[in-house]
């Protein structure tokens, strides 16, 4: 019996995805380089930026602005520890971190992607809560509350690989994803990262529907409402708007993620369920190109901020001193409190 006969359908998929990885031309080879650099880089220099502000701006220390701080830390981990390994394997075509480096990053890979999305699910219950069930929210969504729900999302998400370690099992590098995942066969331990993940995406789906469709439904009465008392003290309605935005913005960094995940998740879905690698290079370009272990996502976070936020919004133009007016040049690089104190125009006070 020779070698050929006694390898597993698997081992022959990978042997198959590691000579396609290293039969690419130069050209795709710097191309895929160059782009998965630029993601790396960017979501680095990004989310440090969010930190950053959310650190120095008086306006965002607090419950939103302390969720969008550990989403912007789960990016930077995600940047700078479980992605050099891959990007060695993308520039040489194999894989040379060897085997402690490919479990480490297996393990944090898991737990990055469920802490990002545990902490944009406790985001969507604290939206639910501040919109549809507001005396609530001032119980349940205290600062000192919202760190201990923070630790308990990283806690959390930390256990998620373990019944997979547990099982004795480990994790191989995938040729066609360029990072370490679970085997083609493996346990019932690893379908349960999956279905940890519907949850949260279950929650999320529940808490947004929900808000969205209070909103909706009180449209109506607040118009009435501004209609029929027409007074100078109008902190409802500004509330109200505050409350818009800030949902909107979170809303559409779910959206953002979901985008960019999808196509990861529904490659992974097919692989366990037919329990092999046997989809072609072609649907792993795409995997890599487009998400490249989700980490799109977290370059796409930091501008939806500044796009959708006023706050994040000046702050990015104080830092990058986009000299727009004169006001502007004078506080070019001066630190957010001062300027904020030096100012004399009242802003909302959103994240």
């Amino acid at each position: 019996m020779n070698a050929s006969e006694t390898e597993s359908p698997v081992d022959r998929q990978a042997l198959r995805l590691a000579e396609s990885l290293r039969s690419r031309s130069r050209f795709q080879v710097v191309l895929e380089s160059l782009i998965y650099g630029s993601i790396i880089s960017t979501a680095f220099i990004g989310n440090l930026l969010v930190l950053y502000i959310v650190y120095k701006s008086p306006r965002l220390r607090n419950v939103p602005g302390l969720f969008v701080a550990s989403l912007a830390l789960s990016d930077i981990a995600m940047a700078t520890l479980a992605t050099p390994p891959s990007l060695a394997a993308t520039i040489t075509g194999r894989w040379t971190s060897g085997f402690a480096a490919c479990q480490f990053q297996g393990f944090v890979v898991i737990t990055l992607v469920a802490a990002s999305l545990q902490t944009m699910a406790l985001m969507s219950i604290d939206r639910y809560f501040r919109v549809v069930h507001p005396m609530k929210h001032r119980i349940f969504f205290t600062m000192s509350r919202a760190r201990y729900m923070t630790a308990s999302v990283w806690i959390v998400a930390m256990m998620y690989p373990v019944p997979y370690l547990a099982n004795g099992e480990t994790y191989i590098f995938h040729p066609g994803k360029f990072f370490c995942f679970y085997e083609a066969n493996s346990s019932f331990a690893a379908d349960l990262i999956y279905i940890c993940i519907c949850i949260s995406l279950a929650v999320l789906s529940f808490c947004y529907f929900n808000v969205f469709r209070h909103l909706r439904l009180n449209a109506q009465r607040v118009k009435n409402m501004r209609a029929a008392f027409t007074t100078k003290d109008d902190n409802t309605s500004k509330i109200s708007t505050e409350e818009i935005r800030l949902t909107r913005t979170l809303f559409v960094t779910v959206i953002a993620y979901l985008i960019c995940w999808t196509p990861i998740l529904v490659i992974d879905f097919v692989e366990m369920g037919v329990g092999d690698w046997s989809l072609s290079r072609g649907f792993y370009v795409m995997y890599n190109d487009i998400g490249h272990i989700g980490l799109t996502s977290s370059t796409l976070n930091p501008i939806i901020y500044g796009v959708l936020n006023q706050t994040f919004r000046r702050e990015y133009k104080r830092i990058f001193c986009f000299k727009n007016s004169s006001n502007q040049d004078e506080n070019c690089g001066r630190p957010s409190g001062v300027v904020e104190r030096r100012s004399r125009i009242t802003l909302p006070t959103v994240v």
